[in-house]
């Protein structure tokens, strides 16, 4: 099953500092807009941390985009009683569940995630058209996201799915991948490229240029959640430094050099692998050879 944006922004957060979930009170009125939410789970005795410092994301699609982050000004463990910065124009919910985060969910956890999905490649098959009689195939034309010639993997021929390998190479023109070498005189009708993909290009089933945006905006099937989530984590090392190190200082999260392991290690099998398959990258021209001890034709 494919994972959604919002399951990668909490594995992200639960990375990036402090994170938990919390419900509100179902025995609490939902009819005020009051600043204040009530939530059993939190209700403590000790003097230890809790949401203090941190930002409370509701997460329920309903909820009007005004009221989705508050930061959480003062909590009072024996009441369970958690103060948000501003009121809200709808209430929590009875039993409404609330994330609560360290980095800001729309200014510091979203970019982290995007530009973690921008180093995250999954395999995919395309079936290409070919675009004229002579020259390459521009393939950026068909698939923008396809730019760079290590992404591409393997090419064959094929009608409705591919059989064939296809000898084949790669040039880049103007901002543009090419794809030539897979024919003679005349295009061939079907190819199919084996190629990595980023991403942020496939989103809800389809061909994305703009990547996740909702919540429940369902990402590529073949991509790992701890794959995508150590991509987010170091991004966050990259773009919020001063952040990451507040929380990795009181020991809330790993450091820049075990984030940078992490994904090292998640990237090595899950990312783009060395092409396990071998075939002629350009065109082997035909011979004389021997056949059946007599001296034969070209073949």
């Amino acid at each position: 099953m494919s994972i959604t944006y919002g399951q990668l922004q909490q594995a992200v957060a639960r990375r990036t500092g402090p994170f938990f979930q919390a419900a509100q009170d179902s025995q609490t009125p939902t009819t005020s807009t009051t600043i204040a939410a009530y939530m059993p789970t939190l209700k403590s005795s000790s003097l230890l941390g809790g949401p203090e410092n941190l930002f409370l994301v509701r997460r329920t699609a309903t909820v009007p985009v005004t009221d989705r982050v508050r930061g959480v000004l003062s909590f009072d463990s024996s009441a369970a009683r958690v103060v948000v910065d501003n009121n809200w124009s709808v209430p929590m919910q009875a039993g409404e569940l609330a994330d609560f985060v360290h980095l800001h969910p729309e200014q510091e956890l979203k970019p982290a995630v995007l530009a973690g999905l921008d180093r995250c490649f999954v395999p995919d098959l395309l079936y290409v058209q070919p675009t004229s009689g002579y020259g390459g195939i521009d393939l950026t034309s068909q698939f923008p996201w396809l730019q760079n010639e290590w992404q591409i993997q393997r090419v064959r021929y094929g009608w409705l799915a591919p059989y064939s390998e296809a000898p084949w190479d790669t040039y880049n023109q103007a901002g543009h991948l090419y794809l030539t070498g897979t024919y003679g005189t005349y295009l061939p009708s079907a190819v199919w490229v084996d190629a990595w993909r980023p991403a942020t290009s496939w989103v809800n089933g389809a061909e994305s240029t703009t990547g996740p945006v909702a919540d429940s905006d369902q990402l590529h099937d073949l991509l790992e959640l701890a794959y995508a989530a150590a991509a987010g984590h170091i991004e966050a090392w990259h773009l919020f430094p001063s952040r990451m190190q507040a929380a990795a200082a009181g020991g809330y999260q790993a450091t820049q050099a075990m984030a940078a392991q992490e994904f090292t290690r998640q990237a090595s099998f899950n990312g783009p692998q060395p092409s396990m398959s071998y075939g002629f990258q350009t065109v082997v021209h035909s011979g004389v050879g021997y056949r059946g001890g007599s001296i034969n034709g070209p073949w």
